[in-house]
C-alpha cells in the first residue's frame, strides 16, 4: 500500500504533471481564453518534447526508467527540456504572449540549466526542484492563500524517499535550488519587464 502511494505521489507531482494546472492557470488569470490557449501550445512545447524524449528512450534504451533513475541518463535529457525551453521563450516573445508565461517558462529555462550543471557531478532532486519551484511561483502570483502548496515538499521528500530515489541531502537541495531559481526568475523578470 505504501509502495503504491509513494509511486502515485512520485508521478503526480512531477514537473510534467504539475505544470499542465499550472500553465492554464497562469494563462487564464492573464489573458482568459487566449491565455489557455498559448498555455496549452507551450505546454505541448515545454512538457510534451521531453516527455517524447523519454517515451521514445525508453522504448530504444536510451533511458532506463520514466524517471531517470541513472544520473547519466539525466544531461541528456535535460539538455532536450533545455532546447524546448528556448523554443518555448522564442515563441512566446514572438507573439507577445501573456507575461506570466513567459515567466514561468524563463524559470524552467533557469532550473533546467541549474539542475544541468548541478547533474552532471552529483544527482540531485529534480521533483524537489519542480516543487518547490512551482510553489514559490503560486507564492508570486496568488499570494499567501497559496502557501498551502508548500506542504507538497514534505509529502514529495517522503515518496521519493520512501522509494529509495534520493538521500535526504539531494531531496533538500532540490526544493532549494526549485525555490531559489524561481524567487531570482520572478523578482528578476518584474524589474525588467
Amino acid at each position: 500500500m505504501m509502495d503504491r502511494l509513494a509511486r502515485w505521489i512520485s508521478i503526480l507531482f512531477d514537473s510534467s504533471v504539475l505544470s499542465i494546472p499550472i500553465f492554464l492557470a497562469f494563462g487564464w488569470i492573464e489573458a482568459g481564453a487566449s491565455g489557455l490557449g498559448w498555455a496549452i501550445l507551450i505546454l505541448v512545447i515545454v512538457t510534451g518534447i521531453p516527455l517524447a524524449y523519454l517515451l521514445i528512450g525508453r522504448k530504444r534504451g536510451w533511458v532506463t526508467d520514466m524517471e531517470m533513475t541513472q544520473r547519466s541518463e539525466r544531461p541528456r535529457f535535460i539538455l532536450v527540456s533545455l532546447s524546448s525551453d528556448v523554443l518555448a521563450i522564442l515563441l512566446l516573445g514572438a507573439i507577445h504572449a501573456p507575461h506570466l508565461l513567459i515567466v514561468i517558462v524563463l524559470a524552467y529555462f533557469c532550473l533546467a540549466i541549474t539542475m544541468l550543471t548541478i547533474s552532471n557531478f552529483w544527482k540531485i532532486s529534480l521533483h524537489m526542484a519542480g516543487v518547490g519551484g512551482f510553489s514559490i511561483a503560486l507564492l508570486f502570483v496568488f499570494g499567501l492563500p497559496s502557501s498551502w502548496a508548500l506542504l507538497s515538499l514534505p509529502l514529495v521528500a517522503w515518496a521519493r524517499l520512501h522509494r529509495r530515489k534520493h538521500t535526504i541531502a539531494q531531496l533538500v537541495a532540490g526544493a532549494m535550488v526549485g525555490a531559489l531559481v524561481t524567487t531570482l526568475v520572478f523578482v528578476c523578470t518584474r524589474i525588467w519587464f
